[in-house]
């Protein structure tokens, strides 16, 4: 994307002469934004060119135009879209898939391909992701199509109901249970956080929604990490492994990194597929977590939104057996 519109309004009628830098300031916009908007932006005033110093009339056309800051490249991508409005884009993240750009993966995370589905429906936005899910969690991901409105749910300090589905190792008592225990990094490691009474304030809420047993077959030359109970299937010496699997739903209070999968983990009732806090690979090959509902007051419209993503395949299948 070459250029972005960042502004692109028309000033009230009521208003009597004012600067640009008034004007702006009303929208919400932060100070380094507008420091940018000063000294880079295009701005035309019903169409004609005009400075950063030129004076605003009500009913005036108001347009700025700043190259993006991210230069990503383009990548085709099957998006699972939600919601869409000329504020915001609400996408179902697929697991497997990055959320932008890192120093080893250039192309084919969901900022390429948002980029990508923004130049083919010729809408001119960038990327700015509103909150972040990990490459493995699935769900719903909220998008602002412009820095003013990524800036806006932060001025107004937006609360987001978000509740995830997981699938957890063992068979989680039925009672609602309410974790607040602190998360930090884990001693030595830059990726693992860790319960720790030197972490930040975390609260998880978790309600049981259904209990499952899967069973799979294994050579008995295969099965030294058997998880929960097994038996010997004497028709071929194979090794039956009963799995027990719980649908929980979890609320979020806070947003921690890794906060459902530590917390869970502690309690010791690991993700299924969440290797690196205790969980296994057998049954699926990614932590078994998905973000499935989330509800906010929109910060431009003030509309109450309630967004839905159903649970996918991967996940299901644990619970059907």
């Amino acid at each position: 994307m070459k250029v972005a519109t960042i502004i692109d309004l028309i000033v009230d009628s009521d208003v009597h002469t004012q600067s640009i830098n008034h004007i702006i300031k009303q929208q919400h916009i932060s100070q380094r934004m507008r420091r940018r908007l000063r000294s880079d932006a295009i701005i035309t005033i019903n169409g004609k060119p005009a400075t950063w110093n030129t004076l605003i009339h009500g009913g005036d056309h108001l347009i700025m135009k700043l190259t993006p800051e991210q230069e990503f490249s383009l990548s085709p991508m099957e998006l699972d879209i939600i919601y869409e409005d000329e504020y915001i884009l609400v996408i179902n993240k697929a697991a497997g898939i990055l959320m932008h750009p890192t120093s080893t993966v250039r192309d084919h995370t969901l900022a390429n391909g948002v980029l990508h589905y923004y130049q083919e429906t010729h809408q001119h936005y960038d990327f700015h992701p509103v909150h972040r899910l990990d490459k493995d969690t699935s769900g719903i991901v909220i998008i602002a199509k412009t820095s003013v409105v990524q800036h806006a749910f932060d001025k107004k300090h937006t609360h987001f109901y978000k509740s995830y589905d997981a699938i957890v190792e063992g068979h989680l008592p039925s009672v609602p249970i309410s974790i607040n225990w602190p998360i930090g990094r884990k001693p030595g490691s830059i990726i693992e956080r860790c319960c720790t009474d030197q972490g930040k304030l975390a609260r998880t809420d978790i309600t049981v929604i259904s209990k499952n047993t899967s069973k799979i077959n294994y050579s008995k030359n295969n099965s030294d990490d058997m998880i929960n109970n097994s038996s010997i299937c004497p028709a071929d010496n194979s090794i039956i492994v009963y799995n027990h699997f719980t649908h929980v739903q979890c609320l979020l209070h806070t947003g921690r990194t890794h906060q459902i999968r530590v917390h869970l983990s502690q309690l010791g009732y690991p993700l299924a597929g969440d290797d690196l806090y205790g969980g296994h690979l057998e049954f699926i090959q990614r932590q078994a977590l998905h973000a499935s509902h989330v509800s906010f007051y929109h910060p431009i419209t003030n509309e109450w939104l309630e967004l839905h993503a159903e649970m996918p395949e991967d996940m299901n299948v644990l619970l059907n057996d």
